[in-house]
């Protein structure tokens, strides 16, 4: 399966993805993986820079918007395209940080649901 180039953020400002997953790296760097249903593809993000926990949507370093449906979950698309990208820059480890983003959500929302 290749990998390819996206769609620049101009002609492609806004992204959904759904089985979505938040990886971080040592850095501290994170990054969205998960299924684009509008391109029909898995899709790893680059950086994350601005994340709204409460409306699950995240700004990366190229000015993407990513707009992140349902619960965490698992893609096989979504997983080749991070084992490819990981592999290409040569990334050692990483953590799998999608529980705590989905806790840190559902506290916020009851949190402003409680107020």
């Amino acid at each position: 399966m290749p990998i390819w180039t996206t769609a620049p953020v101009e002609a492609q400002p806004s992204l959904t993805l759904v089985n979505w997953q938040v990886m971080q790296l040592p850095d501290g760097d994170r990054h969205f993986v998960g299924y684009s249903p509008q391109n029909r593809e898995g899709r790893t993000s680059s950086a994350i820079v601005e994340m709204d926990l409460e409306r699950l949507q995240g700004v990366t370093s190229t000015g993407r918007v990513y707009q992140l449906v349902g619960t965490p979950g698992w893609n096989a698309d979504a997983e080749y395209v991070w084992r490819r990208w990981i592999a290409i820059n040569d990334v050692p480890q990483w953590e799998d940080v999608s529980t705590e983003v989905w806790s840190d959500h559902l506290a916020l929302k009851a949190m402003h649901r409680s107020c």
